[in-house]
């Protein structure tokens, strides 16, 4: 079960405008497709023409190397199913009246539903969570389940492509769930293939296999969502700066996007300050430090850390190591270059344990080769050392001429003698 989409240097044009531009991609039977792109990218349109709503201008669409301008309606309605955004109930009829539309293709002119199909709009009902509906009107439904209700009939149609055109756009967070891990069942379950426009991309990571990017009207990029979804990529369609990462809780990949926060009036002589990472502590500090303008590095950290985020958001110099493991000797020359070529060196409230103590004794040698070190909450640290040896070190290092600070506020005071006091405040 399942087709092959190929589509073929497709065109499309609204008023003389392209929408789609030789848009070519190929959907192999039993994928469960994203298709991704900001507003206007063509993901609409584009689900339109395979579903026969809109005749391209140009190129071509084939299922299973058939061309599908040639199929007739019927032949096509029963090789596709269609779920749209919204769907208009202007007529009174029943949900149970609904999902047996699912079985008009199979029926000849003037002929009446048999058994078979009224077992399989029960079935669909079931399979949906619709059953307990099926005499109400559907024009008094809800949103989400008026939307259960058209996917009940695209099941009951025993479709081998499934189209859902942006299915969960006016939807709470449980409604959108369950209408996707339907989807994910008829594809995994019965091998049916799937595309569907998706505004939210971590939603879509989260349910789907396989993606594809729009940008005006092109394929941008298709495949698995690391070959699909980066910070390049979503940028490129979307205009906007952008950071992936996996989720903590089930490792998916997942984007954080967020408008640059304006940064402070700089000066010529920016200060060059090397952060020693990482996880969320330490990002007040480096937050407030880059409103500064300063030339910030960050390291060393994981892959996956929150410091490490903000470092590549903003292009900062980072230095990358494995999780729980000590730095290598090429890790350790490359954290010590950063911190030699910086101006001073900042240790913010962050935990301590048995990986980051050669990081402490590494600050320990820029210090002794006069380079300026600021430790935030040195009070604290006792309390985040989790190693029981990093206290020694750090009250060693304070001996050794680093300066200890209360909060992030006294350290832009140092950095910036002449600031104002809304730094304090920010601290």
């Amino acid at each position: 079960m399942g087709l092959n989409i190929d589509v073929q240097g497709l065109k499309f044009t609204y008023d003389a405008h392209p929408v789609l531009d030789a848009t070519e991609f190929v959907v192999q039977h039993g994928d469960l497709v994203a298709l991704l792109g900001a507003n206007g990218a063509g993901k609409s349109t584009l689900l339109r023409c395979i579903s026969r709503i809109l005749k391209p201008t140009g190129g071509h669409i084939l299922l299973d190397g058939s061309e599908l301008q040639q199929l007739s309606s019927k032949e096509a309605a029963r090789l596709m199913a269609v779920v749209p955004q919204e769907t208009a109930a202007d007529f009174d009829f029943t949900v149970e009246e609904i999902v047996m539309m699912g079985r008009f293709p199979y029926l000849k002119r003037f002929q009446k539903e048999e058994q078979q199909d009224r077992d399989l709009v029960k079935w669909s009902m079931e399979m949906t969570g619709v059953s307990h509906l099926a005499h109400r009107s559907i024009a008094a439904l809800s949103g989400g389940e008026k939307q259960r209700v058209i996917m009940a009939r695209a099941v009951c149609q025993q479709p081998e492509v499934l189209i859902l055109d942006e299915p969960t756009a006016n939807l709470d967070i449980g409604y959108q769930s369950m209408l996707l891990e339907l989807a994910a069942r008829l594809n995994r379950d019965y091998g049916v293939t799937v595309i569907a426009a998706i505004h939210d991309i971590n939603l879509a990571v989260h349910h789907f296999n396989r993606f594809i990017l729009l940008s005006g009207g092109r394929v941008l990029a298709t495949g698995r969502a690391e070959e699909v979804i980066t910070a390049e990529n979503i940028q490129m369609s979307y205009g906007v700066p952008a950071s992936t990462y996996r989720h903590p809780l089930h490792g998916v990949l997942q984007i954080s996007v967020a408008r640059r926060q304006p940064r402070g009036v700089c000066n010529n002589d920016e200060r060059a300050i090397h952060v020693i990472g990482g996880g969320e502590e330490a990002l007040p500090t480096l937050e407030l430090l880059n409103q500064k303008c300063c030339r910030l590095s960050v390291g060393p950290v994981s892959a996956q850390d929150s410091s490490c985020r903000f470092a590549h958001f903003n292009g900062f110099p980072v230095i990358i190591v494995p999780p729980f493991t000590t730095m290598s000797s090429e890790h350790r020359e490359e954290h010590l270059k950063l911190m030699r070529s910086a101006e001073a060196v900042v240790i913010p409230p962050i935990p301590f344990g048995e990986g980051n103590l050669a990081v402490v004794a590494e600050v320990g040698t820029v210090l002794k080769e006069g380079k300026a070190v600021y430790i935030i909450d040195l009070e604290g640290v006792e309390g985040r050392d989790y190693s029981g040896k990093a206290f020694p070190l750090i009250q060693n290092l304070v001996g050794e001429g680093a300066v200890a600070l209360k909060n992030s506020g006294e350290l832009l005071k140092v950095i910036f003698p002449d600031g104002d006091e809304e730094d304090e405040r920010k601290s």
